[in-house]
């Protein structure tokens, strides 16, 4: 599921990570590290992983993560800033889709995510081909004749989304959290003399936990 590489510095997990988003940043005069040994009613927890956002890429990390026998035991926060929907599969297509190659797919496999998406439904890309705008120069893609398994597949962004979450529900250990309606303010960085370096993430609702991963889509 993870390369040895990857899961060799996850469970370390000793610097955090971070891609700059637009939220601003906290005051540094806050001493982060002091969160958890202050009475503080907002404060509601330290996580070893923070994964801001609940689409399709943050919950398959929560997945993976919950399923993978080495990072299992990792406590784990989940930010959804939407409310926890109730899924319907409506008889008519959403024209909001995503396409999927076969990496994506033995992906979704070894986290037994994508039987759930082939019981609802999915549409296989057969035959591909790609042209040149300026010349009649061509390169065609054919499953029969080239690949043992389709090209792509197009996926409604609603059904993957439900599949991954499905599964999730069900590798979800008391380890791993989900909240909704969550909303970031802000966050601070640690400093890189910190002794015991963290990651603090404070909600729109004053809400504040802290990590020593953080993820944000």
């Amino acid at each position: 599921m993870f390369s040895n590489n990857v899961k060799r510095l996850l469970v370390q997990h000793i610097k955090c990570s971070i891609r700059t988003t637009s939220v601003r940043c906290l005051s540094a005069a806050e001493d982060v590290a002091s969160l958890s040994s202050k009475p503080n009613t907002n404060y509601k927890g330290d996580y070893d992983v923070i994964i801001a956002g609940g689409g399709m890429v943050g919950c398959s990390l929560a997945c993976a993560l919950a399923k993978d026998s080495l990072l299992s035991h990792l406590k784990v926060l989940l930010l959804e800033g939407g409310p926890n929907k109730n899924f319907e599969l409506k008889p008519e297509y959403s024209n909001r889709v995503v396409a999927l190659n076969q990496n994506t797919k033995a992906l979704m496999t070894s986290l037994d995510v994508w039987r759930h998406v082939e019981s609802m439904r999915l549409q296989p890309v057969k035959h591909m081909q790609v042209w040149d705008a300026c010349s009649d120069v061509m390169i065609a893609f054919n499953s029969e004749e080239l690949l043992d398994d389709d090209v792509a597949y197009i996926v409604e962004n609603d059904v993957m989304l439900h599949a991954i979450n499905k599964e999730l529900s069900t590798a979800k250990k008391e380890n791993t959290n989900i909240v909704y309606n969550a909303k970031i303010a802000g966050y601070q960085l640690p400093h890189q003399d910190d002794l015991k370096p963290m990651t603090c993430v404070e909600m729109a609702n004053g809400d504040i936990y802290t990590c020593k991963l953080l993820f944000v889509q």
